[in-house]
C-alpha cells in the first residue's frame, strides 16, 4: 500500500473530510496531491497527519516489504502463543529473519524436533536441531537454554543413527551446558558464599562444578580459585590465578577490589611487601 492510499483509506475510516484533516497546516488540494501520490510531504506534514489521523509516523512511512515483515513477526508471535509450532515454521523466509523471527523460529524448531526424535524420526529431527541452531545463533536474542536444548536432541539422534558423530555430538552438548552463563552464575556465588563462611570443602565443590567458566566468568573464576587456594595456605599458586584474573581485562570495581584483597594477602604470604604495597594503594584509589 502506498503513502497516499494509507492516508486515504484511515482517513475515510476515521469518516473525516480532507478539510477536517487539513485544517490550517495544508491545503485540501495539497492534501489529494498526495492522497494520490502526486505529492511527497515534507516529514512535518507527515508528522501532523499522522497526529490528525491517529496513526504512527512509523506505519506511514514504512514501505510493502516492512508491512510484510512485521505481519510475518504477528503472525509468528501468534503461532507460538497457540503452540502450533509447525505452523511456525512455515513462515520461515528465504532471506535471513529479524532478531525477533530468527528466536521465534528457533523456540518452534526445538519443539518440532522434539517431537520428531520422540516419534524417531532421526533424520527430519536432527535437520531442525541444526536449522533452529542457526536461526538461535542468529538472533541478537540468542539463548543459551534453547542452544542446550537442540544440542541434546543432536546427541540423542547421533546416538541413535550410529553415523560416528556421536563422539563429536556430546561434546558440543558438553560445551553448551558449560556455557549456560546462569549455572555458571550460581556456583560462583554459591563457592564466594562458602569461602567467606570459611567452608572450604564446600568452596571447591562449588568451584568444580563449573568446568568451563563462560569468557565474562573466567575472571571472577580465577580470583575465586585464588582464594581457595589462599585459604589452603597455596599463596604462590593463587597469585598465579590472580595475575590470570588481571590478564582478562578491565574488571567492574566490586570484582577489582576482590582481586586487590586477595592479591595483597598472597604477596604479604609471599613476602612479596612490594606488591601487597601497591596492592593496598590500588585499593584506596578504587
Amino acid at each position: 500500500m502506498t503513502l497516499g492510499q494509507k492516508l486515504k483509506q484511515t482517513r475515510l475510516a476515521r469518516g473525516m473530510t480532507q478539510s477536517q484533516v487539513v485544517g490550517d497546516r495544508i491545503t485540501r488540494n495539497m492534501l489529494s496531491q498526495i492522497e494520490n501520490d502526486l505529492a511527497s510531504p515534507s516529514v512535518g506534514t507527515l508528522e501532523y497527519l499522522a497526529s490528525v489521523l491517529n496513526v504512527r509516523l512509523s506505519w506511514l512511512l514504512a514501505d510493502e516489504q516492512d508491512e510484510a515483515e512485521a505481519e510475518r513477526t504477528q503472525q509468528l508471535r501468534d503461532r507460538l502463543k497457540r503452540g502450533d509450532y509447525a505452523a511456525c515454521l512455515d513462515l520461515a523466509p528465504e532471506h535471513a529473519p529479524d532478531d525477533e523471527q530468527a528466536l521465534a523460529l528457533a523456540m518452534a524448531a526445538v519443539q518440532c524436533a522434539q517431537r520428531a526424535l520422540e516419534a524417531e524420526r532421526f533424520d527430519t529431527a536432527r535437520h531442525l536441531a541444526q536449522q533452529g541452531l542457526s536461526w538461535n545463533a542468529g538472533s541478537v536474542y540468542e539463548s543459551m537454554q534453547l542452544s542446550l536444548d537442540l544440542q541434546a536432541i543432536l546427541a540423542r539422534c547421533a546416538q541413535h543413527t550410529g553415523l560416528g558423530q556421536e563422539e563429536s555430538a556430546f561434546a558440543d552438548y558438553r560445551q553448551a551446558y558449560a556455557a549456560q552463563r546462569p549455572r555458571a552464575r550460581y556456583h560462583l556465588t554459591m563457592a564466594r558464599y562458602q569461602l567467606e563462611r570459611g567452608k572450604t570443602v564446600a568452596a571447591e565443590a562449588e568451584l568444580r562444578a563449573v568446568s568451563t567458566p563462560p569468557e565474562e566468568d573466567r575472571a571472577e573464576y580465577r580470583i575465586l580459585q585464588a582464594r581457595l587456594a589462599s585459604a589452603s595456605g597455596r599463596y604462590a599458586e593463587a597469585m598465579t590465578a590472580l595475575r590470570q584474573a588481571e590478564r582478562t581485562g578491565p574488571l567492574p570495581k566490586l570484582l577489582e577490589r576482590e582481586l586487590l584483597q586477595a592479591m595483597e594477602l598472597a604477596a604479604r604470604e609471599l613476602q612479596d611487601y612490594k606488591t601487597a604495597y601497591e596492592c593496598a594503594a590500588r585499593q584506596l584509589k578504587l
